[in-house]
């Protein structure tokens, strides 16, 4: 059965894959990022949209009601980490800029989500972390303090909502490549998978089948959890 998916960050990097993979699956995916997506599928709609105005996301969920009514998942994938700096050095804008993308925005597709889905009483929300939360890495407070609240929150939340038939849980993989990765100085990075069980970097297929498994349908029980990838 196809189910409807909302991937925030699909441009490129894992959304981008994720969008893929549940499309080869025969879902329909709903993406959406700041720029524009060449991903073509008959079941893909992207949407450029800017997740740090609240405006923006409520368009996306009016476009839902209009044209499903519901989604059945919600990934909350897209995340901003402009640089490592210490937190002497950082800015009220930098502070701001990256607590509207990785906390606010989550937490209002979270809030949308869950009006939708409570009307069926069935849905599933998965929050991106990073294995950043647990190493906590000078430079990093920013980054990992974000990806801390909105672990905490999810599992909040996932306590208040299971009464709907919703889990919510958070998935916070070692690190992969992608854009974001790549904008963090190699040598830390390396040294930051050391402490790893698993010491090389990650693989997009590791976050697809865990996903795969908290989304399933006999996942039911499967809430407020966080699952760490490559031995974190």
């Amino acid at each position: 059965m196809e189910r409807i998916i909302l991937i925030t960050g699909t441009s490129k990097g894992v959304g981008r894959y994720l969008s893929e993979y549940y499309l080869a699956k025969g879902d329909y995916v709903i993406g959406c990022s700041r720029s524009k997506s060449d991903l073509s599928h008959p079941n893909y709609t992207h949407l450029v949209k800017d997740i740090s105005n609240e405006d923006e996301i409520l368009d996306i969920f009016r476009f839902i009601r209009k044209t499903f009514k519901n989604i059945d998942i919600l990934i909350n994938n897209a995340a901003i980490n402009p640089r490592i700096t210490v937190a002497g050095l950082l800015s009220k804008n930098t502070i701001s800029e990256v607590y509207n993308v990785n906390v606010f925005a989550p937490m209002i597709f979270c809030r949308e989500a869950i009006k939708l889905m409570s009307r069926r009483k069935k849905g599933r929300i998965i929050n991106i972390s990073s294995m950043a939360v647990k190493h906590e890495v000078a430079g990093e407070s920013l980054y990992t303090s974000s990806k801390a609240a909105l672990t905490s929150y999810t599992r909040v939340i996932s306590q208040e909502i299971s009464k709907f038939g919703i889990t919510a849980n958070v998935l916070a993989p070692s690190a992969l490549y992608t854009d974001l990765s790549a904008n963090i100085n190699s040598e830390a990075l390396i040294e930051v998978l050391s402490r790893n069980a698993i010491k090389s970097y990650g693989q997009m297929n590791d976050v697809s089948n865990s996903i795969d498994f908290l989304i399933e349908d006999d996942s039911g029980s499967v809430t407020g959890q966080v699952l760490y990838l490559g031995g974190v």
